[in-house]
């Protein structure tokens, strides 16, 4: 009789878990009292009925426990308990790292910067400011910064190849 009353506190507990997980999820209080009846009914196998009965009885548990997690597995259920985004941070998972790739690249001014103007970079125009100077169109420009909203341009300096260089090649 002992060990029927402690196989019952165990269902009963399990079924509080599986009523947590499908029917009132976030309430918490069901899934606690189910894993205390859970333990208790562990316990008092243990206790009311010996150790062979009560390892049986934990061996059962085990089992149906195991079941219960593979069909919430299978259902989709237990899907509201893990995050399902990565908190990694990668270049590419920031915000502002695909208009960063504009950084040090040059372009060319499709409209006059006085401070504001548009910026034609690998074929894509961008809203640009310059740092107070005055930046005519057609000019080459060099992106050299950026904030949240606008990107930051300074005429381009084209550096002339040195003959350190020329004669190294031939």
């Amino acid at each position: 009789m002992e060990l029927l009353l402690a196989i019952t506190l165990i269902l009963i507990g399990l079924a509080l878990i599986v009523a947590e997980v499908y029917l009132i999820p976030g309430m918490n209080i069901a899934g606690i009292v189910g894993v205390g009846l859970v333990l208790f009914g562990l316990g008092y196998a243990f206790t009311a009925s010996g150790w062979v009965a009560g390892l049986s009885v934990l061996v059962g548990t085990l089992a149906a426990g195991g079941l219960l997690f593979l069909l919430l597995w299978r259902s989709g259920a237990w899907r509201q308990f893990v995050l399902a985004t990565s908190l990694k941070d990668t270049a590419a998972d920031r915000p502002g790292a695909y208009r960063a790739r504009y950084l040090g690249k040059e372009g060319v001014a499709v409209t006059p910067l006085r401070p504001v103007g548009i910026v034609e970079v690998e074929g894509e125009r961008i809203e640009a400011a310059t740092e107070g100077q005055y930046i005519a169109a057609g000019s080459r420009v060099r992106v050299v910064a950026m904030d949240r909203r606008r990107y930051f341009v300074r005429l381009a300096k084209h550096l002339e190849s040195s003959p350190s260089t020329e004669s190294t090649e031939s």
